[in-house]
């Protein structure tokens, strides 16, 4: 995993190096085993890598890097998992001349081989690249299937330029920075931005699956996707396992592909481990992981002075149940405190999920041992593991059944702080929520639940992180065309809701935040579910088989079962976490005060939602302090990167995907 950057001039000026070096050293906390540069001044093109040294720890390793005839020049951000198989295929047709042992290399002679299409359909891995054809004078950037790993491009008076993160784009010459405001709504109501969008009209994220192929003087990036999620769901569901033998059959096939995917990914030329919370996901990474390695794993894991937000008991257990080698540290909320303040430097972008804080800290316990570390990352998305999931299967049908002016009726009579403890007594007496935390918390979704329309409606009210404060519009505009392929897979409401996340959630706030974490200590993490063989077997079961008797992940739990005692795993739902509203009620009550006003000087539209919000969080409310941790990051961010112009200039189109 690295850094990349590079700039594409739109005329014949020389190439500005020292921004080149500038933008390069924005990243460099992502590399910092190597740093190279590749500029052609005649073909107005640059190219920089940052490394982080993982597989192949030599010269021949480096980056940019060019092909054997000398066409081609590339540098990636990532690992292709499969490139032994790669490399094997391209020696038995004797088209492969080597230098080296990296997988950078055997994605160059692939591509000379056979061409960008089929060298992305047969790569499994995560990764970001740039590749310039020297002989068609095109710049071409892709992003892996899942948009694992970041890339984002901005427009400038000279031309545009690209990197791993934003942060060093905003300060290239001839970079506007317009606002988009429509982004930075999303962003207030979600905790994060949606792809393709960045807080500026004149600069986009790559879409994951997908590749531009970009000429000197392009303004128009047309993306071409190579790989979809939800075609690949509707592919998988034309072979639905529908008998007992079939789903038997299928299951098998998933266990043999996790494990091939965790022996895979374990590939590394560094020391490697994982992190371990406890839970399902990691704690089947660390068993398999465990399976296939000839010494005990490595496994890293946080723990917290408050009880309710503390797993590393659990995580202990387990490590000492699988003979792990395991480490674990305790952090005060006084020291998680600390960094507050420090976040927008690691998340050089508007993100607010509150628990970047404590993923970054087990990324930093864990790069104290190690360089590479796996994660359970995407086993809710995959494997149906959220609690919206979890009641979509158990009263999908009743809610997509019911009349709309009950369900609203319902929605608005227990609507609002008071009612919220009155509903989380009432579900806990129908037996939903017993394996739910903080419930309090969630119920006020089941409030707006009942009063979404549609299932669009329905997925909106669950996610969406602003209290509804600011409108009913703001996550449509955001998600329409992922709700579009959603609909068309003919899903039932879990499938729906599963696919909704791959497509949004997953790549917007999960890998974001799992990515700027853990690169800022220059940590590579790798995340087994997100193989995209096994994603397509997952799909060829139906819901009921994901989810049985209100309680999520059976398969994985299945799988699990056979390696750990239930006794171990039989407890709530958690996940990393910190108690967010208790901070903005007490130690950070005078921060946020300072930050939130300062945020509606600066954003009169929003100064009436703002004081709505601090009332309701003073009156009690349960889930007001996201969007008003969201406002604090934002700000934060603003005072960190400065807040971007108003400005007339033509914008970066993307065609196709905004």
């Amino acid at each position: 995993m690295c850094g990349i950057t590079g700039f594409l001039s739109n005329g014949h000026r020389p190439i500005p190096v020292e921004a080149i070096e500038a933008l390069a050293d924005s990243v460099a906390h992502r590399g910092p085993d190597a740093r190279a540069l590749f500029i052609d001044n005649d073909a107005g093109i640059a190219l920089g890598h940052l490394r982080l040294a993982i597989v192949d720890l030599t010269e021949a390793g480096q980056q940019p890097m060019t092909s054997p005839s000398g066409r081609y020049v590339m540098v990636l951000n990532g690992e292709i998992y499969n490139f032994k198989d790669i490399r094997r295929d391209l020696e038995a047709i004797g088209a492969a001349q080597w230098r080296g042992t990296s997988d950078t290399e055997v994605l160059l002679n692939a591509i000379e081989r056979w061409g960008l299409e089929r060298t992305l359909e047969i790569s499994d891995g995560m990764f970001a690249f740039a590749l310039w054809d020297r002989q068609q004078q095109e710049l071409t950037l892709a992003r892996d299937r899942f948009g694992e790993k970041p890339l984002i491009v901005a427009r400038t008076s000279g031309g545009l330029a690209f990197s791993s993160q934003l942060g060093g784009l905003m300060a290239m010459p001839g970079f506007v920075g317009e606002n988009d405001e429509q982004a930075i709504d999303q962003f207030l109501a979600l905790s994060y931005i949606p792809e393709p969008r960045t807080p500026f009209r004149d600069a986009f994220k790559v879409p994951a699956g997908s590749y531009c192929i970009v000429k000197r003087g392009d303004t128009v990036l047309k993306p071409v996707i190579y790989w979809c999620a939800s075609e690949t769901a509707i592919a998988a569901r034309r072979d639905l396992a529908s008998t007992p033998d079939q789903v038997s059959e299928v299951k098998s096939a998933i266990e043999a592909r996790l494990k091939r995917a965790v022996k895979n990914q374990m590939l590394a030329d560094v020391p490697l481990g994982a992190f371990l919370s406890g839970g399902i996901d990691s704690s089947l990474i660390v068993a398999l992981m465990q399976e296939v390695s000839t010494q005990p794993v490595k496994t890293f894991t946080i723990g917290f002075d408050e009880k309710a937000y503390n797993e590393a008991d659990d995580a202990r257990r387990i490590a000492t149940h699988l003979g792990t080698d395991h480490t674990e540290f305790t952090f005060s909320w006084g020291e998680a405190l600390g960094l507050v303040d420090k976040l927008p430097e690691f998340y050089d972008e508007p993100f607010a999920d509150s628990s970047q804080l404590p993923t970054y800290l087990v990324s930093r316990t864990a790069r104290s041992a190690v360089t590479v570390a796996l994660t359970g990352d995407a086993g809710d998305e995959v494997f149906g593991g959220y609690n919206r999931h979890a009641i979509a299967a158990k009263y999908g049908k009743v809610l997509e059944r019911t009349p709309g002016f009950v369900k609203a009726g319902l929605g608005h009579a227990l609507a609002g702080p008071a009612q919220s403890q009155t509903l989380e007594n009432i579900l806990k007496s129908v037996g939903i929520g017993k394996n739910i935390r903080l419930l309090g918390e969630k119920a006020g979704k089941v409030a707006a639940m009942l009063r979404s329309s549609d299932r669009y409606a329905l997925y909106q009210s669950l996610v969406r992180r602003d209290d509804a404060l600011l409108g009913d519009q703001v996550i449509p505009n955001a998600f329409q065309t992922c709700h579009d392929q959603a609909a068309r897979a003919g899903l039932d409401l879990p499938g729906y809701m599963m696919l909704m996340d791959t497509l949004t959630y997953l790549p917007g706030d999960i890998l974001t935040k799992v990515d700027r974490a853990s690169m800022a200590v220059a940590l590579e993490t790798r995340a087994p579910y997100l193989d995209h063989r096994l994603y397509a077997l997952a799909w060829r079961l139906p819901s009921s088989e994901h989810i049985k008797n209100g309680r999520t992940k059976t398969v994985l739990r299945e799988m699990l079962s056979r390696r750990i005692p239930d006794a171990l795993l039989d407890r709530p739902k958690s996940g990393f976490g910190v108690p967010i509203a208790a901070w903005l009620r007490g130690p950070l009550k005078d921060w946020l005060v300072t930050h939130s006003e300062a945020f509606s000087r600066q954003n009169p539209r929003h100064a009436g939602k703002i004081s709505q919000a601090m009332a309701a969080l003073d009156a009690g409310s349960p889930s007001v302090h996201h969007f008003l941790w969201n406002v604090v990051m934002l700000q934060l961010w603003r005072n960190r990167y400065g807040s971007g112009t108003v400005s007339s200039s033509p914008r970066l189109a993307v065609a196709g995907a905004l």
